[in-house]
C-alpha cells in the first residue's frame, strides 16, 4: 500500500526573485542564503501542518470504481485499533468530511483509524457515490469493490482489528453505506446512515412506470435522475414498499447472509429539503425486517429536538436505533459546545444542533 503524505502548500514565502548575473563570490553568498531560507521554509511548512491533514493512499489493490483513498492515523496509533470508514455526500470531498462532522477529534479520543474514500468528478460530476448504479452497488463490482479493497488494505497494512470495522455516511454517502452493509454484512460490525436511502430503492414503482424507464435513458436524462425520482430526492415522493419487499433487496444483494447483522444507527431530519424524510421510515422497515425484529420500537426517548427509538432482538440486544430530528435540514448534526467535548465545525451539510451524531453513533456501536 503506497502512501503519499499530503502537504498544505497554500502559505508561500512570496514571489520568485528573478535571476540576474552576479560576481562569483556574491553568487555563492546568495546560494547559501537561499539554502537557509529554503530550509526554514521546509521546516515551517512541515510543522504548520494541521492535525487534520489526511494521507492519500495511492495504491490499495483493485480499484474498479476508480475512487481515491485517504486515511487519518490518530496520534496514539497502535495495532488492533478499530477502523471507521466515512463516506462523504454529493459535492463534497474527503477533506470536507473529516474534522467537520467531528470525526478527526473522535478518532483521537477513542482512538481509531479513519478511512475516507473519495469520489472523483470524472466518475460523477457532482461527486456523489454511485449507490444507485447496479455496476457499482453489487458485491465485487465498481465502487462497492473499491471501498472493500480499501478496508482490506487498511487491515493488512495498518493492522486494524478486522472484527471492529465500522462504516458511516451522509446523503449519497449514507446510501452507499447501506449498500456496503447489504453487500458485505460479515465485514462490518456496525454502520450509520445519515439522511440516506434504503437499499434497492432505485427501481420502478410498477411494471408501467414510464417516467422511471425514460429516466434510465442516459442520453436524455441527467446521471442519477432515475434514482432521484424513485427514491424521494429533490422533491420527489418515495415509493412506499412493505418491509418484506425492502428486506428482499438487502438479502438479494448480500455476498453471504450473516447469522448476525451489523449494528445500525439511522438519522434523518424532518425538514430535509433534499432527501424525503419518509426514507427514515422505509429504512427502518427494511432493516428491522431483515433482522426479524418487530416493527414497534422497544424504547423511545426525547433528547433535545430529537426522538430516539431503539429496536432490540429476541435476546434483548439493541440492534437498530433511529434518530428523527425535528426541524432539521439535510446535514450531519454536530455540537460545537458539547458537554463531553466540542464536536465538529459548521460547514456545508454540517449543522450545529446541540447533538453530536458521530459521538452518539460511536456510543451505539460500543466503539469506546
Amino acid at each position: 500500500m503506497d502512501v503519499i503524505h499530503s502537504i498544505d502548500t497554500s502559505n508561500t514565502f512570496g514571489p520568485d526573485v528573478p535571476f540576474a548575473p552576479f560576481p562569483a563570490e556574491d553568487v555563492a553568498k546568495w546560494i547559501r542564503r537561499y539554502a537557509q531560507i529554503a530550509a526554514i521554509a521546509f521546516v515551517a511548512l512541515f510543522y504548520a501542518q494541521p492535525v487534520t491533514a489526511l494521507e492519500l493512499v495511492s495504491s490499495f489493490g483493485e480499484n474498479p470504481g476508480d475512487l481515491m483513498m485517504y486515511v487519518h492515523r490518530p496520534s496514539d496509533f497502535r495495532e488492533a485499533l478499530p477502523l471507521v470508514v466515512a463516506l462523504h455526500g454529493c459535492t463534497q470531498t474527503a477533506t470536507d468530511f473529516d474534522d467537520e462532522p467531528g470525526l478527526i477529534a473522535l478518532a483521537e479520543e477513542i482512538p481509531f483509524l479513519l478511512l475516507l474514500p473519495e469520489q472523483r468528478a470524472e466518475n460523477m460530476p457532482r461527486r456523489c457515490f454511485r449507490w444507485y448504479d447496479t455496476h457499482d452497488n453489487q458485491p465485487g463490482l465498481g465502487e462497492s469493490a473499491s471501498i472493500l479493497a480499501m478496508v482490506d488494505a487498511a487491515i493488512e497494512a495498518e493492522g486494524v482489528d478486522p472484527g471492529r470495522v465500522y462504516i458511516l455516511g451522509h446523503s449519497a454517502g449514507g446510501a452507499m453505506t447501506a449498500v456496503m452493509l447489504a453487500n458485505y454484512p460479515n465485514r462490518f460490525a456496525g454502520g450509520a446512515v445519515i439522511a440516506g436511502l434504503p437499499v434497492g430503492c432505485n427501481r420502478p414503482s410498477g411494471a408501467f412506470d414510464l417516467v422511471w424507464n425514460s429516466l434510465q435513458v442516459k442520453s436524455i436524462a441527467p446521471d442519477g435522475a432515475d434514482a432521484s425520482y424513485a427514491c424521494g430526492i429533490g422533491g420527489f415522493d418515495l415509493t412506499d414498499r412493505d418491509g418484506v419487499e425492502w428486506a428482499g433487496y438487502v438479502t438479494d444483494s448480500a455476498e453471504t447472509v450473516p447469522k448476525s447483522w451489523p449494528l445500525l444507527s439511522l438519522w434523518q431530519g424532518t425538514a430535509d429539503t433534499i432527501v424525503n424524510p419518509d426514507n427514515l421510515r422505509e429504512l427502518t422497515e427494511q432493516w428491522t425486517t431483515v433482522q426479524d425484529i418487530g416493527p414497534v420500537a422497544d424504547e423511545r426517548e426525547v433528547i433535545g429536538n430529537a426522538i430516539r427509538e431503539v429496536y432490540r432482538d429476541t435476546a434483548g440486544i439493541a440492534r437498530i436505533e433511529t434518530w428523527s430530528l425535528d426541524g432539521f435540514d439535510h446535514a450531519v448534526p454536530i455540537d460545537t459546545a458539547g458537554d463531553r467535548a466540542a464536536c465538529g465545525r459548521a460547514a456545508d451539510y454540517v449543522t450545529p444542533t446541540d447533538l453530536c451524531a458521530v459521538r452518539r453513533i460511536a456510543d451505539f456501536w460500543n466503539l469506546r
